[in-house]
């Protein structure tokens, strides 16, 4: 039999090494893929260190200084700043699972101790990767809230009704989101315009609707400056483009009917739908909304920040208070979306309701 102590290290070498054995059907979860969290905490995380609020530099505008002059003509310098600052905090997360160190199971040999630790700890993973997912698309009700994450409805914002009617083929409509006045990381979009994402509208997924607007929106938001500097990219170039079952399976029905030789398959384009070479990803949890969105995404400048030393913190057992006999394992998370440039960012999307 093992001791308190003995089952406490057995629990820690476990989470470590995560043993691959004890095979179970794993029905914990309705979503048939996290495309957040796999896109974001597994794939474009940037580590912050310091233990303060993430900042980054935006020039809003040049100095409108140049001009064509004559001779002996008076100089006419002037002093304008359009310099600001963003500034992202981390949000906090955590999650934990429980034992009693006197269960039947930690009498058994170790490996069916790990088995049983294990499933533990993944139904502790799954949790916090539960929590996540609707939070990273989605945003906080309104300013009020300084618990939930920025998700992508605080960064790339649809286009309003009304600015669907003034540029209806799509235009920098992603302005300041709901409850936020204030604007993104502190930069509102009505004191500096060029702070926005592209949005647009559209009423069929069809090539000379939504396809339409898509290839314009790819070429309105490729920014190259006249001149060289630095920028504050958070990765390496890499693009998304993601929707839901109502868009991505008209898509695949458009790429089935432009190509002639299909075989034998029925659905021998699913899965398949590029645009511009990028594919297009079934995000399951963007089915829930009703404006039917593609969204389309540079995260070079769009990625989850991480607080260093606390990417996914996992503590060993604790003694729970008054609880001497039980033990309790953490998981905290230092996090937050962050976005560098917003007009490199796009969403399509039909009318809103």
């Amino acid at each position: 039999m093992l001791t308190a102590d003995q089952i406490t290290d057995l629990v820690n070498l476990t989470q470590v090494n995560l043993i691959k054995r004890g095979a179970f059907l794993n029905l914990m979860t309705d979503l048939t893929d996290y495309v957040a969290v796999r896109e974001l905490w597994k794939k474009h995380q940037k580590v912050f260190s310091g233990g303060l609020d993430w900042e980054f530099d935006a020039v809003t505008d040049h100095n409108h200084s140049a001009r064509f002059v004559g001779l002996y003509e008076n100089d006419g310098a002037t002093l304008n700043d359009a310099t600001t600052k963003g500034k992202v905090g981390p949000r906090f997360v955590d999650a934990n699972y429980v034992f009693d160190v006197r269960e039947k199971i930690f009498q058994r040999p170790a490996i069916e101790i790990a088995n049983y630790v294990r499933i533990k700890y993944l139904r502790m993973i799954t949790s916090f990767y539960e929590l996540l997912e609707p939070a990273l698309w989605g945003k906080p009700e309104d300013v009020s809230d300084k618990k939930t994450p920025y998700g992508l409805a605080y960064w790339v914002t649809k286009q309003s009704n009304a600015d669907a009617l003034t540029n209806p083929n799509g235009g920098f409509d992603g302005k300041n989101p709901t409850g936020f006045s204030e604007g993104r990381a502190g930069i509102s979009s009505t004191a500096y315009p060029r702070w926005a994402n592209w949005g647009c509208q559209y009423e069929t997924v069809a090539k000379d609707d939504l396809v339409r607007k898509m290839r314009r929106g790819v070429r309105k938001t490729q920014f190259r400056s006249p001149i060289s500097h630095a920028e504050p990219s958070l990765g390496k170039t890499s693009n998304g483009i993601y929707t839901n079952d109502n868009v991505i399976h008209v898509f695949e029905e458009i790429l089935e009917a432009q190509n002639m030789n299909l075989g034998n398959d029925l659905a021998s384009k699913d899965g398949k739908t590029l645009f511009k070479g990028h594919p297009i990803v079934y995000a399951p949890y963007l089915d829930e909304d009703s404006t039917d969105p593609v969204y389309m995404l540079d995260w070079k400048y769009l990625a989850l920040g991480v607080m260093k030393g606390w990417q996914q913190h996992v503590s060993s057992p604790q003694t729970v208070a008054g609880k001497h006999n039980v033990r309790a394992v953490f998981l905290d998370a230092g996090v937050n979306m962050i976005c560098t440039n917003l007009r490199k960012q796009a969403v399509f999307h039909k009318a809103l309701s």
